[in-house]
């Protein structure tokens, strides 16, 4: 009778556990957990990919999105790229882990305590406390059920996307104190001549041996160094514009991308002679103001969450900086004219006080023109000026050179503060 009521209370602490939340997988699936079969799941299977096999397809198809998030961290914060997407690569299996797919966490990033907020559980993987949790189910070694609500171990941050995932880590994680000399050195070594491939693999080394993970420097740099160089993930290092030389913005160009307010295309240029479109505009006032959240409620159709620039196109947007074109749309796409530009300067408060004439500049811009004085404005203050002494081309379209000209402008008269 005692054998049968313990065979009984397994079997209803068991049921207890596979209800307490959603799982990622079955008890058929890859690297099941112990709570989801009990002959083969194994704790330490919590890290594995849920996946038995990853095509060349997704591996490529993770690598080219994330890549693109890992070079505009590089830009803004200094991190090597080719370190951030290793560093993916190897710790969410492409995206594969149970962390990563209920957490968009690509970095096994926690958070300890016990329920904590913006957090996800990751049920079943081995005791990592200082103290024993509590085991439920002791099936062996590697094999054990524990319960799950005296757990403060296997909490993981959340994050709403993996571009959010890369920028705290890059932006949050590796510049605080314990891992920021990292950086420092190296900067050090590539102004010492360091290739990129030598100086990442020595970045990682300075990590892991400061704590960021406990099997020690040698082991991070070898196995993420092995998956940078399979890859070749080198080449998102090269923070150079390959088509700004000789250009005559490229001082300014080169400027604002140091500063992170400006980036190029992921093959590596500028293209300082296209047309800026809006929501390319959006996302430089953006970055160039530091623009937060005043929470107002603003939807435009055409602009998808989705979409790379939509967090800027609605910060600009709850500022009135940037407005939308009507019937709620934003038209990100559109090509910038130089009017527009002026108006979007002026709605910025980038001037020290607005123009007080009525005197035409430009015979191309009358007085009742819509961006009249947004124009006379930015010319007064030497921000813009006309293609000769009578002409202002107000309909005529805003390179990528120009912006960047202007706002470097705009940085130096200080009035962006």
């Amino acid at each position: 009778m005692i054998k049968l009521i313990r065979v009984l209370l397994l079997i209803l602490l068991s049921l207890l556990v596979l209800n307490s939340g959603p799982l990622t997988s079955s008890a058929n699936s890859v690297n099941p957990l112990p709570y989801e079969d009990e002959k083969s799941g194994k704790n330490s299977n919590a890290y594995l990919s849920t996946y038995e096999f990853l095509s060349t397809k997704m591996k490529e198809d993770f690598i080219n999105e994330i890549y693109t998030y890992a070079m505009r961290a590089n830009e803004k914060w200094g991190i090597p790229a080719s370190a951030i997407i290793g560093m993916a690569i190897l710790e969410s299996g492409y995206g594969t882990t149970r962390i990563a797919e209920n957490a968009n966490n690509l970095f096994g990033i926690k958070v300890w305590g016990y329920n904590p907020k913006n957090a996800w559980q990751l049920k079943g993987q081995p005791d990592e406390d200082y103290e024993p949790v509590p085991v439920l189910i002791d099936y062996g070694k590697d094999r054990k059920i524990y319960d799950e609500s005296k757990r403060r171990d296997n909490w993981y941050r959340a994050f709403t996307s993996y571009k959010e995932a890369v920028n705290y880590l890059a932006g949050n994680l590796l510049l605080n104190e314990r891992y920021r000399f990292a950086k420092t050195n190296y900067e050090e070594r590539r102004k010492k001549g360091w290739s990129y491939e030598r100086a990442s693999k020595e970045y990682l080394f300075d990590i892991a041996n400061a704590g960021y993970i406990h099997l020690g420097g040698e082991y991070y740099r070898n196995k993420v160094g092995s998956i940078m160089d399979e890859y070749d993930l080198y080449q998102y290092d090269d923070r150079k514009l390959k088509d700004i030389e000789g250009h005559w913005a490229e001082e300014q160009i080169l400027f604002l991308t140091e500063k992170g307010w400006i980036s190029g295309y992921p093959d590596g240029t500028y293209k300082p002679n296209h047309s800026i479109t809006r929501a390319q505009a959006a996302a430089i006032i953006s970055n160039f103001l530091a623009l937060t959240s005043t929470n107002k409620n603003i939807y435009f159709s055409d602009v998808v969450k989705s979409f790379w620039a939509s967090e800027s196109i609605l910060l600009v947007a709850q500022h009135k900086i940037i407005n939308g074109i009507g019937n709620e749309r934003f038209s990100p796409n559109t090509f910038l004219t130089r009017a527009q530009m002026a108006q979007i300067f002026y709605n910025a408060g980038f001037y020290s006080q607005t123009v007080n004439n009525r005197v035409n500049s430009f015979k191309d811009v009358e007085q009742n023109f819509w961006a009249f004085f947004a124009i006379e404005t930015m010319k007064q203050e030497g921000i813009m000026a006309g293609y000769n002494a009578s002409r202002f081309g107000p309909n005529n379209p805003t390179t990528r050179a120009q912006m960047a000209a202007m706002i470097y402008r705009i940085h130096e008269k200080g009035l962006n503060k």
